[in-house]
């Protein structure tokens, strides 16, 4: 993992043999097979079927060797209608589709895999990420790189975190994308100021600080999603202000709003006094998911919506595994509890006609013998 320019892709090039190490030696054991640049091995002016035989020689395999996989390459590609068709006319998208499915079912040893499932649509994605899974289960080496963190941390065991061409963290891979999703924190929380300053009219009201304290009132940078955590909005305001509006909006690093707070809505009544003052909101329990988020203040004029001052301030650290940035998984991590109720009554009569039950395993449950 790292930022663009970071050396991510240059690393998969040197362990491919694509690229010359300028000092140093890089040994491969084993069969390589690379899925790094959008078309690379493949000649635009031929099939796909030309192709899947051209590529697989360049990756080394004989000819009787691509025959044997030929059908499975392209099944796995789902381009048998247009497998004879010069690659030249396909989309991005099949071109990844028949670049991984070469990549991936010549039984590699070990494989590379850039950003390049990015492009293409969801289910194919999710299915090159079942195959990975797969060849990890069956004992190939896969180096992945991704800006997806979940699907890092789903596939990966160990991780690399590089900036500006050195390693800056490798271990662990809950670790290394801790240390990647903080410092992308700090990163968009400056650009977040540097937008809002942007947007800000200093004229009537300047937001002067806006920090996250627990409560005692003492600034933290990490709390556990039980705690209460309070939100404190420092202004400055230039004349009286009548009937304002407060918005805060906390933020997962990934940019995603996990929740938004408005003062109106909240029924809160807000006339700001010429002088300093703070807007507090406190969240009781806090109850999102692990993993670094940060917030960005705005008062505006409640009439016209106009934003009269608005940046953003520290990011904060939920304890928990960033695994939770999956879309599937949500943002908030609310109190629970479970309860199983095994004296509801069975009523399914017209389900035991149709299928008589035979082998008994529960109360109510139940299975046919064939």
């Amino acid at each position: 993992v790292g930022p663009n320019g970071a050396g991510k892709t240059t690393i998969l090039k040197l362990l491919a043999k694509i690229t010359k190490p300028t000092a140093g030696k890089i040994t491969v054991n084993g069969r390589l097979s690379a899925l790094i640049e959008l078309g690379a091995g493949f000649h635009p002016d031929l099939t796909g079927r030309e192709n899947i035989y051209l590529n697989g020689t360049i990756l080394g395999l004989r000819r009787t060797e691509i025959k044997r996989q030929f059908d499975e390459i392209v099944a796995f590609s789902e381009l048998e209608q247009f497998i004879d068709t010069p690659v030249k006319r396909y989309s991005s998208g099949m071109t990844v589709r028949l670049g991984f499915a070469v990549a991936s079912c010549i039984e590699p040893d070990i494989l590379l895999v850039d950003e390049i499932l990015a492009v293409g649509d969801a289910k194919f994605r999710q299915k090159c990420i079942n195959r990975i899974q797969a060849l990890i289960n069956r004992g190939t080496g896969i180096v992945f790189v991704s800006h997806n963190l979940w699907l890092v941390q789903s596939i990966c065991a160990t991780g690399l975190y590089l900036q500006h061409g050195e390693v800056k963290l490798a271990g662990a891979i809950g670790a290394v994308i801790d240390a990647y999703d903080r410092a992308l924190s700090e990163q968009r929380a400056q650009q977040f100021e540097s937008d809002s300053a942007d947007h800000s009219s200093a004229a009537e009201v300047d937001i002067v600080k806006v920090e996250v304290v627990d409560t005692a009132g003492k600034p933290v940078a990490e709390f556990s999603n039980q705690q209460a955590v309070t939100i404190n909005v420092h202004y400055i305001a230039y004349r009286t202000l009548e009937d304002v509006t407060a918005v805060v909006r906390i933020l997962r690093s990934d940019g995603l709003t996990c929740c938004m707070m408005r003062s109106r809505l909240d029924e809160v009544q807000l006339d700001l006094a010429r002088g300093n003052g703070v807007l507090s909101v406190t969240l009781d329990p806090l109850q999102l998911r692990g993993g670094t988020y940060f917030v960005q203040a705005i008062i505006r004029d409640t009439s016209d919506l106009q934003g009269l001052a608005v940046t953003t301030s520290d990011w904060f650290y939920v304890a928990g595994s960033v695994l939770s940035y999956s879309d599937m998984n949500g943002v908030f991590e609310p109190n629970r509890r479970w309860h199983h109720d095994l004296s509801v009554p069975y009523e399914n009569e017209a389900h035991d006609a149709a299928f008589p039950p035979s082998v008994a395993l529960a109360d109510n449950l139940s299975v046919a013998q064939a």
